[in-house]
């Protein structure tokens, strides 16, 4: 990286400190800080939900999902589950939300159930946010790594430090417009990328489509009844429906935007507005399409080829140092950042709401730890391994099913039907830690969505079983 890019990178931490600084509530208090006075506009809450959802995984793990031997467009079936689960959520939860006038699913949750089960919830949600974004945090220290020049530890550092820096100091307000501006970023960053490969490899998008094609790399569309096969329709239909309404209906870092509408008809505009971010995927997908194309002719530089073959997730930045020109390198980087930092403010935010109890005047001091948490974690991984979308996933199975046992409880079953939810959730987590071994590896036994409804069916199970059934179970 050069001083022009360095130069770039600079500039575009100013502009985020500068709109956060811009946008920071002018009365500390909880609905000012953590929902923004319940007063920001559909089409803005909708951009963030995107952005947010849109991490350094899709940036880096989608391109290199496709570039992959045997890679193909397959994931683009995850789309029918987001279509599920956030018509579910529009119509059955978000309006039991603001009927009750809550901040978060954890406040519903204990309204519903009590505050132990609320506490429960909240716990949960802080692991799954930890765990989840911990590897989004390492996908892109890893690849800014290679992009600068700079240490593992550095790049983990300056992206939680500059996160935190935005987050602590500006509340949600600060955080969604950022993350908007941060979207389109990282969005113009990928389809400048797409044009230059596109034109440097196939020369033209039907070149590329008719190329792919002969090589099987269109396929989208999987019937296998396989189950460790992880991109089909029926993991599409039937698993992911439940991962996808665990983090936009359970997970505070969606909710808590949508929450921050001044009405409930605004919040579904946001919500169902932002299913135009399934084009963002599309877009990171032909990515890797056109990566495949561009080094059909081109030979990587051996220290880049080196790279890649030790981690497969490296040829897109491998790319953006192999092929664009200095300056515009300079805000490819700065889209990296923007995919890390437009997730990871989020994340801080949502969980400084939650192990605060809304108190905004320890907000500051709940960011910083929090972003120590995160960030320890993502140095951590990067003394393992694994690809990382599948990762990614699999890292939010061990808290995504009994939170959304929790949530479904407390929203559509009676109370009484609330019988062992600890045993629920300790059997929940068990056999989704028995079962993740199984799914990852070149040729997984199991496929990685299936943990979401097994473990949520394992939960409500134990749950709702009868005291004296479980007692002699036990």
């Amino acid at each position: 990286m050069n001083s022009l890019d360095l130069t770039v990178l600079v500039a575009y931490f100013l502009g985020v400190t500068a709109v956060s600084h811009w946008a920071r509530p002018r009365r500390a208090h909880r609905d000012a800080y953590f929902l923004a006075d319940r007063s920001l506009r559909w089409p803005l809450v909708a951009a963030s939900i995107v952005a947010t959802s849109i991490s350094g995984v899709t940036f880096i793990g989608l391109p290199a999902l496709v570039f992959a031997e045997g890679g193909d467009l397959r994931y683009l079936q995850f789309a029918l589950a987001a279509l599920i689960a956030k018509g579910v959520l529009g119509v059955a939860l978000l309006p039991r939300y603001y009927a009750a006038r809550v901040g978060s699913p954890y406040e519903y949750i204990t309204l519903k159930l009590g505050p132990r089960y609320g506490r429960a919830a909240t716990g949960l949600f802080m692991i799954g946010a930890v765990l989840g974004q911990g590897v989004r945090v390492f996908a892109v220290a890893l690849v800014l790594e290679l992009l600068t020049g700079w240490s593992l530890g550095a790049c983990i550092a300056l992206i939680v430090g500059a996160s935190a820096l935005h987050t602590g100091h500006g509340g949600l307000r600060a955080v969604v417009w950022t993350d908007a501006l941060q979207g389109l970023l990282f969005a113009g960053g990928g389809a400048f990328a797409l044009t230059l490969a596109v034109a440097g490899g196939a020369g033209s998008f039907e070149a590329l489509f008719t190329a792919a094609g002969e090589a099987g790399k269109l396929r989208t569309l999987d019937f296998s009844t396989h189950p460790g096969a992880s991109f089909t329709l029926w993991t599409g239909l039937i698993a992911m429906p439940f991962q996808n309404l665990a983090a936009y209906g359970g997970d505070q870092v969606n909710t808590q935007r949508m929450l921050a509408c001044p009405s409930l008809g605004a919040a579904r505009k946001a919500l169902y507005t932002s299913l135009l971010g399934e084009g963002v995927t599309a877009l990171f997908l032909l990515v890797g399409l056109a990566l495949w194309a561009y080094y059909g002719t081109h030979a990587l530089p051996s220290a880049l080829a080196s790279a890649v073959a030790e981690n497969g997730d490296r040829i897109f930045p491998a790319f953006i140092l192999d092929a664009i020109p200095s300056g515009v390198r300079g805000l490819l980087i700065a889209g990296v950042f923007a995919a890390a930092m437009s997730s990871l403010d989020s994340v801080l935010s949502a969980l400084a709401q939650v192990s605060t109890a809304g108190d905004g005047d320890r907000s500051t001091r709940a960011v910083g730890l929090w972003a120590l948490a995160l960030g320890a974690f993502a140095w951590a991984l990067g003394h393992g391994g694994g690809q990382l979308v599948p990762l990614a996933y699999q890292m939010t199975a061990l808290s995504y099913p009994p939170l959304l046992g929790l949530l479904l409880l407390a929203a559509f079953a009676p109370r009484a039907w609330l019988r062992r939810p600890a045993l629920g959730a300790l059997g929940a987590i068990g056999l989704v830690a028995t079962l993740l071994p199984l799914t990852t590896g070149p040729a997984p036994s199991l496929a990685f969505p299936w943990l979401f409804p097994l473990g949520t069916a394992m939960f409500l199970a134990l749950t709702v079983l009868p005291k004296r059934a479980s007692q002699g179970a036990s």
